[in-house]
């Protein structure tokens, strides 16, 4: 079961974070880990989370010795295409309660799905990631996240089996050091009967919104391919995403 707790910590001090240094100027240097901590009671790992993400973003520089100081001030997460979606918080702004389940982490063969997605060959390894939100106990999101396995090692791999709580896009363009440029995607309405692997989640005569997406970085080389189905009745989207230089 993943932490939802941990991830709304997150969520939550990344927006005080945004409002703190939108209080600053350029240049100027942040509060230490421990004293942000403190200021915003949350453990210094989760300050430690955050400010990672907003460095990987570049909204500040970390000197070793010297502290975190601001590079550019933040936009907010929803225009950010480091992320795709935080799914409990929008569940939540529809007034249910989220769940999520991590079902699986597995490796497989690209198959002609992903080696055209990613421009491999069909024998390539990919990583697959299939986590299922629930609203109020009910069937909401089934989000399917896959990516190349050339792109990290076994260590790498294991870490990410082990941790529940991380975001998987964010994970990788810090990993290999991308950057984040475009996504393009595809938006359809589906049955599950046309799906049989949902039929064992929702029923087969429930129609769910299906988004096909695939992240592009810098190069505009595809990145990772993100397969979700949705149902509108627990969740609500606005899409509204770019990159400010």
């Amino acid at each position: 079961m993943l932490r939802i707790s941990a991830e709304n910590k997150q969520v939550k001090l990344r927006k005080q974070l945004g409002k703190l240094i939108q209080s600053y100027q350029l240049g100027d240097r942040l509060p230490s880990e421990p004293v942000l901590a403190e200021r915003y009671g949350v453990s210094r790992s989760t300050v430690r989370d955050v400010l990672t993400q907003l460095e990987t973003e570049g909204f500040i520089t970390r000197r070793q010795g010297s502290g975190t100081y601001i590079s550019r001030m933040p936009i907010n997460q929803d225009e950010s295409l480091l992320y795709f979606m935080d799914f409990s918080t929008l569940i939540a702004k529809q007034g249910h309660t989220p769940n999520v389940q991590q079902l699986s982490f597995v490796k497989q063969k690209a198959g002609l799905f992903f080696s055209s997605r990613f421009d491999i060959s069909e024998n390539d390894k990919v990583v697959t990631r299939r986590c299922l939100y629930t609203a109020d106990e009910h069937f909401c999101v089934l989000s399917e996240d896959t990516f190349p396995l050339s792109f990290i090692n076994n260590g790498q791999y294991n870490f990410l089996t082990r941790s529940d709580n991380i975001d998987l896009r964010l994970y990788l363009y810090t990993l290999t050091g991308r950057t984040a440029y475009r996504d393009e995607t595809t938006l359809s309405v589906i049955y599950p009967s046309e799906y049989p692997f949902l039929t064992t989640l929702v029923p087969e005569y429930q129609p769910l919104l299906f988004m096909s997406s695939i992240g592009y970085d810098k190069q505009n080389k595809p990145f990772t391919c993100a397969q979700i189905y949705s149902d509108t009745r627990y969740i609500r989207y606005k899409l509204n995403r770019k990159i400010v230089e």
